[in-house]
């Protein structure tokens, strides 16, 4: 660098600040920051290159171009996207009037404005960005050129980001045709495309073949790049979300534990995606029942998030949501709620307002620890905001809302208000049967409900329809009858056929 400085200041003394060559040595210098990472020192060279370039008699576009380009990729890299757009654009406006509207220039700029507008969350402008660099790509390079290939993997990436899995998918297996035949099948490429196609078939609900695409992957990265390479343990951690979506949970911690150790030796035990797998294992470990395990992980995990991403990050209250959860399955109320609103006040705070889903499944949930420790007006409190938010953002025939209002039936239920109580145990019946069927548990457990309050308000007919319906929807659940309640609901029909015969009696 200091041999372009003595460059530089011998060229201006000599022959002015605007002379060609002085600009030459700025881009050089544009070329050197920018290696060196020294990025604001980058922007400034390449922007005098620029200025010197446009008073020239004959102005060097190709040159403009390049230099706008850096500046263009440098801003993305920084975390300005907006100032990235107008650079890149204002390169394309120059390209497409002095080369054609059809050069290969004007699609490699299209590409890297795609990519920024992904960067920024503007979907539509990036997947639009890109469909220009297809056409001209496609038409200039064949249908099977590699660079085809890269836009419709980069098309692909926005898709998926912007939950359109059908396209995202169509996109990444044309990158995935066009990479075997250019590459082969045993390629990284190829590798890299089919462990996001398997991305996108685990948000389908497409899980065996998200599992197929994941272990082709895993067996190719493991051939080329080897066992210990960091996106080998990433593939292992996507495995592992199918293997626990799956139910699979013996599997899914084996692949999550290699993930894990892979992590921690080639990333380090602090970085995030050791987080992101130590949050996944406390998932398992939480079906599992294993609720210490579950704790220690989900402990660790936000340890790193807060260390790495900040205290009131987002993801430092989805894993505190979690533990939570963990701490009320082990009955410590105490410990779940206080957990619980720590996550509240990330989530208020981060997201600037109460209707959000986060944030009404963190109510919903301390609602239920407010009931079991018998604050009803708290715990109504927090369900009514849950409620209104689900109704809001989800649709008032969601499964989330029949979980709130069935909890808000349990409140009535336990203060005496048994009318209130039918009417929100109704109410989420119907949500349940619509969303679930009439054999699943959830429904079964409404239906108990509205029996317990049909015999405590001596309506024991309409209790035994409702008990006998339940005890149904349990046998058709795969329940025996020496499970626990199966056996106690027929205790209680009976005892509801007791009284009613007794109550009947009375009335002749």
């Amino acid at each position: 660098m200091e041999t372009y400085k003595l460059s530089l200041d011998f060229k201006i003394a000599a022959l002015g600040r605007d002379q060609s060559s002085v600009g030459n040595t700025y881009r050089h210098m544009g070329h050197e920051y920018m290696n060196r990472c020294e990025y604001k020192k980058a922007i400034d060279a390449y922007t005098e290159a620029i200025r010197i370039n446009r008073v020239q008699d004959e102005v060097d576009y190709k040159r403009i171009i390049l230099a706008l380009n850096s500046i263009g990729m440098i801003y993305g890299m920084i975390g300005q996207p907006k100032l990235s757009v107008d650079h890149y654009s204002e390169s394309l406006a120059i390209q497409k009037t002095r080369f054609g509207e059809m050069d290969l220039q004007v699609a490699e700029t299209l590409n890297s404005i795609g990519i920024v507008y992904g960067m920024m969350g503007d979907y539509d402008h990036a997947v639009q960005s890109y469909a220009e660099a297809l056409f001209i790509k496609t038409r200039k390079l064949g249908k099977d050129h590699e660079d085809v290939a890269d836009i419709h993997f980069n098309r692909g990436l926005v898709h998926n980001k912007d939950g359109d899995y059908e396209s995202a998918f169509h996109d990444f297996q044309q990158a995935l045709r066009i990479r075997k035949i250019r590459l082969g099948d045993e390629h990284e490429e190829v590798a890299r495309v089919l462990h996001h196609i398997g991305v996108v078939l685990g948000e389908m609900g497409e899980p065996v073949d998200a599992q197929r695409c994941y272990e082709e992957c895993l067996r190719i990265r493991r051939a080329v790049l080897g066992d210990e390479h960091e996106d080998v343990a990433r593939t292992l951690h996507n495995l592992g979300l199918v293997y626990f979506d799956a139910a699979n949970y013996e599997k899914a911690l084996d692949c999550l534990e290699d993930a894990k150790e892979l992590g921690r030796k080639k990333i380090g035990r602090k970085s995030e995606k050791v987080a992101d797998t130590l949050h996944t294992m406390g998932l398992v470990y939480q079906k599992l029942a294993n609720f210490k395990e579950a704790i220690n992980n989900y402990d660790e995990a936000v340890k790193i998030r807060r260390l790495k991403l900040g205290e009131d990050h987002l993801e430092v209250a989805s894993t505190l949501h979690n533990m939570g959860d963990v701490y009320y399955m082990m009955g410590d109320l105490d410990l779940a709620m206080s957990t619980y609103d720590e996550a509240y006040q990330i989530r208020r705070s981060k997201l600037g307002t109460e209707d959000h889903v986060d944030i009404a499944s963190t109510r919903n949930n301390m609602g239920v620890v407010f009931m079991k420790q018998g604050q009803h007006d708290e715990a109504m409190k927090c369900f009514a905001a849950a409620l209104a938010t689900r109704q809001e953002q989800l649709g008032p025939d969601h499964e989330k809302c029949s979980d709130t209002l069935h909890n808000m039936g349990l409140v009535h239920k336990n203060l005496a208000e048994y009318e209130k109580a039918i009417e929100r145990y109704e109410q989420a019946l119907r949500v349940r049967r619509i969303q679930l069927g009439e054999n699943d548990m959830k429904v079964a457990d409404t239906l108990y409900n509205m029996a317990i309050v049909y015999a405590n308000t001596a309506q024991y007919a309409k209790a035994i329809d409702r008990y006998k319906e339940a005890l149904r929807t349990y046998r058709e659940t795969g329940m025996t009858d020496d499970h626990p309640s199966v056996v106690n609901t027929l205790q209680w029909i009976r005892w509801g056929q007791k009284k009613l015969a007794k109550a009947n009696r009375r009335e002749r």
